[in-house]
C-alpha cells in the first residue's frame, strides 16, 4: 500500500493539478447546453418534476404552484416565468423570489444565475 509518505506532498499536490486541469475537458465534451426561451419555459415546466434524484425534486403544476421536498423537507412554492427566466417563490419555508436562466441538453436542465450553475437536473412527466 503506498501512502503520503511514500509519494509525498508534491506528488499528491501535481496529480490534484493536473486532475483538475483534465477534468473540464473530459467532462464537458459530450453536453450540449441549449438556451430555453420564455416561451418554451411556459410549456416545459408545465405538470413536469424537476429533480436530481438525491437531493430534492419538485413538481410543477399549471396552476403557477410547485411541491416536492430538499433534503426530506416539505417544500412549496409558486412559479412562473418572466422574459426568458423561470422564477420562483418558497412559501414553504418562505423566501424572495429568485429567477434563473434556463439550459437544457436532452432531460438534463440546469438553473443559471448571473451565468454560473445554480442547479442542476433532470426533467420528467410527474407521476
Amino acid at each position: 500500500m503506498v501512502g503520503l509518505g511514500t509519494i509525498g506532498f508534491g506528488g499528491v499536490a501535481l496529480a490534484a493539478v493536473v486532475g483538475f486541469a483534465v477534468y473540464p475537458l473530459t467532462s464537458h465534451a459530450a453536453e450540449n447546453w441549449k438556451a430555453v426561451d420564455g416561451r418554451t419555459l411556459q410549456t416545459l415546466f408545465v405538470d413536469a418534476e424537476y429533480g436530481d434524484d438525491v437531493h430534492y425534486a419538485y413538481r410543477f403544476r399549471r396552476d403557477g404552484t410547485f411541491s416536492g421536498t430538499e433534503m426530506a423537507q416539505d417544500v412549496r412554492g409558486k412559479w412562473r416565468v418572466r422574459g426568458d427566466e423561470l422564477c420562483w417563490r418558497w412559501t414553504r419555508p418562505s423566501g424572495a423570489e429568485e429567477c434563473y436562466r434556463v439550459e437544457r441538453d436532452g432531460a438534463a436542465v440546469r438553473l443559471l444565475k448571473d451565468g454560473s450553475e445554480a442547479w442542476f437536473g433532470t426533467l420528467k412527466p410527474a407521476r
